[in-house]
């Protein structure tokens, strides 16, 4: 028995906003900094915007639709959706319920699940537990991401514009699904999953709002800016990669493609430097999406399967970094 990835789903916003376009709304001119440094320091030229009344929500249904009905499955066939996201529409209840409403799921369970941009790989991890401990047959995993709406737009100073502004401001927003279901084909399917967690480094890039720590301060829900700490641990992430790779017996030629998160291109640049692989190999849509949160590694996934890098067979790693700091990888044949 193995948990297959028998959907995968995406859905990108129809606003499209350029980092020069966005350098101009926060004031790059006013406060004399040269245009593109959003692009020069991450690789993000452009990224999609949620519409005014478009929520999290929304988003998640459309990816998740979409994976459903590439697999072929029903509303009333999911045993369970889970909703893995930075943003969500409100504090409780879970997001989830909103997606299993909109998609018609009345049978299943729905839960959220909260691991900043690595909740998404947390998710499908946790879907395949329950597939394994025969607790859920069929589980959509969603993600549907409005970073947009926490992008702080207005700064006081150059100096806060210059140390915040280039990563703030390259997120995006989007969404990405799996549909997972038991299968008996044990030549495809999850083969293996790797998460660590560095406590001691969890005060790096903290959004602070939504919680009881700053109850009610809308100042701060922004996305903020990056830290040394979080880079140099980035950094070392695909030094562990062979490790995740022997552990479902492979090596770095049997892989097909690497599909990992997306917060910038030198981390893919990286990745394929310390891995000795071609970038060809290596899916990357930062370029064209920004840094997408927990939507990266699905969406990624879901443009490769749609132009045919990705098919039925595939030997795929994911790779997923978080602050926290959390790192997760995961080994498939799709």
């Amino acid at each position: 028995m193995s948990t297959l990835i028998k959907g995968i789903g995406g859905y990108l916003p129809e606003r499209v906003v350029t980092s020069e376009e966005l350098e101009e709304m926060v004031g790059y001119k006013e406060h004399g900094v040269k245009f593109g440094l959003c692009k020069m320091l991450t690789g993000c030229a452009s990224r999609h915007w949620a519409g005014e009344d478009e929520l999290c929500s929304d988003i998640a249904a459309r990816a998740g639709e979409i994976a459903m009905k590439e697999a072929g499955v029903e509303p009333q066939d999911v045993d369970a959706i889970l909703f893995t996201s930075v943003t969500q529409d409100f504090v409780e209840p879970a997001t989830a319920n909103v997606v299993a409403d909109k998609l018609n799921i009345r049978n299943g369970f729905a839960f959220d699940v909260k691991n900043a941009c690595n909740a998404f790989l947390s998710g499908v991890d946790i879907a395949d537990s329950f597939i394994a401990t025969g607790k859920a047959e069929t589980i959509l995993v969603v993600s549907g991401e409005c970073l947009s709406k926490w992008t702080k737009l207005h700064y006081e100073d150059k100096e806060e514009l210059i140390q915040r502004a280039p990563v703030a401001l390259s997120v995006g927003d989007g969404g990405g699904a799996f549909l997972l279901q038991k299968s008996s084909d044990n030549e495809r399917g999850i083969r293996t999953s790797w998460f660590k967690t560095t406590p001691e480094i969890w005060n790096n890039n903290v959004i602070w709002g939504g919680g009881v720590a700053y109850p009610g301060d809308p100042d701060k829900m922004y996305v903020p800016g990056t830290t040394k700490v979080l880079i140099d641990a980035a950094a070392e992430t695909p030094y562990t990669i062979p490790k995740v790779l022997a552990a479902a017996g492979w090596t770095k030629e049997d892989l097909d493609y690497i599909v990992p998160t997306q917060v910038a291109k030198w981390i893919v640049a990286h990745i394929s430097k310390a891995m000795d692989m071609d970038l060809s190999k290596i899916v990357e849509i930062v370029k064209d999406c920004g840094n997408m949160g927990a939507s990266n590694v699905p969406l990624a996934a879901y443009r490769a399967w749609q132009d045919g890098r990705l098919r039925d067979g595939s030997k795929v790693l994911m790779v997923g970094g978080a602050v926290g700091a959390n790192i997760g990888m995961m080994t498939a044949v799709l």
